[in-house]
């Protein structure tokens, strides 16, 4: 591939944008932002989380410091700064223009995208367009997550504290409470589509909040609507790439299971893309067989390990055994090792943090 490439950025929306997320950045996450040196950027913009409050299914309360910063940059703001960046680098970004469909050649081989603001040939697309991508035809067994969240301004959670709910009506997932700056929190649920009380979701999400929450959110004042957004998870990594194309972070369904976490995923696979399509396209035929088993093997050998401790987490949040068994853990002395499982996976692995 020659060292120069013309970049074409585009998105269906304009920027800044507000997204719906709870915008939390992991150290691992943060780390990668730090290879793309986009840290210094950034950092004006953050709200460290030192200490993660959980309460699990049974009822029972812990408190776990993470260990190291994890940060709160919400997305109006990364998503800026991350597409400033590659503007800065060369990329033509085109704003509210909004993907259709693929375009193909007579033999199948993709050969550009059609939007709304035209046709845009290419010699290789890089689906980001999140969950679920219109552009997939991934087959693989996949699950949907429903989540709803909004922003209060005003809030008397402490400073740096950051909670995670498994309420059981949530069945195995969690609703969470993330600070942001300027005196603002984001509270969110997430829910398996096809749990019963899915069906009520914005009801269910002000009974958490009357539950859980109220003491914190004395006083403070609702800013904009809640939104919500489908999350698309898998255990497996499914078609993600083509001759003349590549799916990454959510598009490629690579979101936590455990967790619904996104954003270091969609990190992740975005800088092992870039470094694929370095090593390894040809401009003539795209990427050979070859390399997209490659890509295939990468990507998978950096992911699962990760899906299938998530998705053994939230398994066990859901079992009404293991949350008996681990009500008496968590009341007994093996605390700290609860304590490293759960650092583990919200902490310094992927996790929502």
């Amino acid at each position: 591939m020659s060292k120069q490439a013309e970049v074409v950025l585009l998105d269906k929306s304009h920027y800044p944008r507000v997204k719906v997320c709870g915008s939390g950045l992991s150290p691992h996450a943060l780390s990668i932002l730090g290879r793309l040196d986009l840290i210094q950027q950034i950092a004006p913009l953050h709200t460290p989380i030192k200490a993660m409050n959980a309460t699990a299914p049974g009822g029972s309360h812990f408190r776990v410091s993470t260990g190291r910063d994890a940060w709160v940059v919400p997305r109006v703001e990364l998503d800026q700064r991350i597409a400033q960046t590659a503007v800065a680098f060369g990329a033509t970004f085109h704003e509210q223009t909004k993907g259709l469909a693929l375009l193909r050649d007579p033999q199948g081989q993709v050969r550009g995208l059609k939007t709304d603001r035209g046709d845009f040939e290419a010699d290789l697309v890089v689906c980001a367009d999140g969950s679920p991508s219109r552009f997939s035809d991934d087959t693989s067994p996949k699950r949907t997550i429903r989540t709803l969240m909004g922003w209060w301004r005003g809030a008397s959670f402490p400073d740096g504290e950051a909670y995670m709910v498994w309420d059981r009506r949530l069945a195995g997932y969690y609703a969470w409470v993330f600070p942001e700056p300027d005196g603002v929190v984001n509270i969110g649920l997430t829910i398996p589509e096809h749990a019963p009380d899915a069906k009520r979701l914005k009801p269910l999400f002000q009974e958490l909040l009357e539950e859980h929450f109220a003491e914190g959110l004395a006083g403070a004042e609702q800013s904009g609507k809640w939104m919500g957004h489908p999350a698309v998870i898998s255990t497996t990594v499914g078609k993600i790439v083509e001759a003349r194309a590549m799916w990454i972070g959510e598009s490629a369904r690579l979101v936590s299971p455990g967790t619904v976490e996104g954003i270091s995923f969609a990190l992740e696979s975005g800088v092992t893309a870039a470094s694929h399509i370095g090593r390894h396209l040809g401009l003539q035929r795209g990427f050979s067989p070859l390399a997209q088993r490659g890509y295939q093997a990468i990507t998978g050998a950096r992911m699962l390990p990760k899906f299938w401790a998530a998705e053994a987490f939230a398994a066990a949040m859901n079992s009404p055994t293991a949350r008996r068994f681990g009500r008496g853990v968590i009341d007994s002395p093996v605390t700290p090792l609860v304590e490293r499982g759960i650092k583990h996976l919200f902490g310094n692995a992927e996790g929502m943090i």
